[in-house]
């Protein structure tokens, strides 16, 4: 039988429904998280095909950050179960999805009737065309969202595409980028998240090195590899009490290091991220048989900053707190505190947000809990359905706002026009309202520590000398 015709796809031609799911989507990270970086270490080729493999410890995050971090559009491959049809289906239709299926979803897919087989060869095919066109393949080869505090074993089957794409002749090359996307604390609103673009390679080339070598260059080989890749651009610990201790040293490391002065200076987030292979490597040393004085003492300081950090009310792994109890201390550190005069300005605005979003936001984050299957899909269903429930409050309030001026006599058509033009306004409220909380949380940090009596200032700055003494004496 000969295979049904592969549909179209072209990524540079404009979509209302593709502008609007990435429109969306930077509302859902940002009423999230207080802030986003791009750390790049290597980058994306501005043409041709590429594998754009990612980590995924939080779920639909990964993926939005994942399009955030790629200055071109990616099409992910994604599993059928979570867009089979109705919106999500025109949903993935727009992203240009390339849909999977899952062992793990084997007993759902065989009740709606699907073929697990004839679709993962359709991905196979659908991935080779992609890259015939010169498109960006994003792929999370750990086959499902994994609360682990480290990497695990890939599934094979984004190697086996990989390697049939360069093989059936329908594409020379591709280029492999990893991403990783690196949370200071993935389900903690007002926290901070980082993807981290690492060097790309190529995959033809590798190959080609692994069979020059005598060296087996299959698909195991290959997935082998894939995982390395990742293991370079994320955050892995063997468990959570080690991956804690190198997510604060990461934090109190990056913050007590002099604030940028030059543009070749990489600002806070980014040298938090460039921290993590070393701030491993340490943690490792400690916890060995084989422990140094020198890693020894750097926990012993990181572990005093930290827990004055958590007393301020910050938080424990964020870099950004602890630069500003560094600076209620006195110490120069590079903080991005919100002038006092724009969040004075922000707050008739910021009001408004709060008092049109709060109630609902608390909605969405109670729903998120109550239905979440585990812990990882909690900021997941915040965004989704959490995104529609909002949408659904603002039909609500423009119903309610037409009603009350249809009741009271009111309702002209320059009314009606005012009222429906105010409604499309409220993200941008909501947007203000988000921005004048952190940036009301970043200053309320400084003045609790300013408050502290001068014993207590005093210790936070002994312990950032003394970690920053060490830090130098190690480097």
């Amino acid at each position: 039988m000969v295979p049904a015709p592969l549909p179209s796809f072209d990524p540079d031609q404009f979509s209302v429904l593709r502008a609007f799911l990435r429109w969306s989507a930077r509302r859902a990270l940002r009423w999230f998280y207080r802030e986003t970086v791009v750390v790049q270490v290597g980058v994306v080729p501005d043409t041709g095909p590429v594998l754009f493999i990612g980590n995924h410890p939080n779920d639909l995050p990964d993926v939005l950050l994942g399009l955030e971090a790629c200055p071109r559009h990616v099409r992910y491959l994604a599993t059928i179960a979570a867009g089979a049809g109705g919106a999500a289906g025109k949903g993935y239709e727009a992203m240009g999805v390339i849909p999977v299926t899952r062992v793990r979803d084997a007993r759902k897919m065989r009740a709606m009737g699907v073929d697990m087989a004839a679709v993962n060869a359709e991905a196979g095919r659908r991935m080779a065309q992609a890259f015939s066109l010169g498109h960006v393949v994003g792929v999370f080869p750990q086959g499902g969202v994994h609360d682990h505090p480290q990497i695990g074993r890939l599934r094979t089957g984004v190697a086996m595409m990989a390697l049939e794409a360069i093989d059936n002749g329908s594409v020379f090359d591709v280029t492999v980028v990893p991403f990783g996307i690196q949370y200071e604390a993935p389900r903690t609103g007002g926290s901070d998240a980082m993807a981290v673009v690492g060097r790309g390679w190529s995959l033809r080339g590798w190959r080609t090195e692994r069979l020059a070598q005598g060296l087996e260059a299959g698909v195991s080989a290959l997935t082998d590899q894939l995982r390395t890749t990742l293991l370079g651009v994320t955050r892995n610990a063997p468990d959570w009490e080690s991956r804690a201790e190198c997510d604060e040293l990461v934090a109190a490391v990056a913050a007590v290091q002099p604030p940028a002065t030059t543009a070749s200076q990489a600002p806070l987030l980014e040298r938090a991220a460039r921290l993590v292979p070393l701030a491993e490597a340490l943690v490792a040393s400690r916890r060995s048989d084989a422990a140094t004085p020198h890693a020894s003492r750097l926990h012993s300081f990181v572990s005093e900053l930290s827990h004055l950090v958590h007393d301020a009310g910050g938080l424990r792994t964020s870099a950004r707190d602890h630069a500003r109890v560094l600076q209620g201390a006195g110490l120069a550190a590079e903080t991005r505190l919100t002038p006092l005069w724009a969040l004075l300005l922000m707050t008739p605005a910021a009001l408004i947000g709060w008092l049109t979003h709060g109630p609902i936001f608390w909605v969405v984050w109670r729903v998120a809990h109550r239905f979440a299957k585990a812990r990882s899909d909690v900021v997941a269903r915040a965004f989704v359905p959490g995104l529609q429930v909002v949408a659904a409050w603002y039909v609500l309030l423009a119903v309610v706002a037409l009603a009350t001026l249809l009741l009271t006599g009111e309702a002209t058509w320059l009314t009606v026009v005012v009222v429906l033009l105010l409604v499309t306004q409220l993200p941008t409220a909501a947007d203000v309202a988000v921005a004048w909380r952190d940036g009301w949380r970043g200053r309320a940090l400084v003045w609790r520590v300013q408050r502290w009596p001068a014993a207590r200032r005093a210790e936070i700055v002994r312990v950032t000398e003394a970690l920053r003494s060490e830090w130098r004496a190690g480097s």
